[in-house]
């Protein structure tokens, strides 16, 4: 999100394995855990600032595709400011 945010993107969607934080996020399930908690109020704070932002689950199994693209991303290879990247 920080990423997008950054590279000035105006809407967003995300991608997570986790059902969990995809349900805390879409307000399925509450977080309990005070460092949930803590990290939920901050994604909410970020996705307001995007015009659209959506947070959907992918099974485990079908994201390695993201996991590549995550492993690029933190490395900080192929990734230009003011870019913009689309899924083939």
């Amino acid at each position: 999100m920080l990423l997008a945010k950054e590279m000035g993107a105006k809407s967003l969607l995300e991608k997570s394995d986790s059902l969990l934080v995809t349900g805390q996020v879409t307000g399925e399930y509450q977080a309990k855990d005070p460092q949930m908690a803590t990290y939920l109020e901050y994604v909410k704070i970020l996705k307001e600032t995007f015009a659209v932002f959506e947070l959907v689950h992918v099974p485990r199994e079908q994201n390695a595709r993201a996991d590549l693209l995550a492993k690029l991303v933190s490395s900080g290879k192929g990734v230009d400011k003011g870019q913009s990247y689309r899924r083939p």
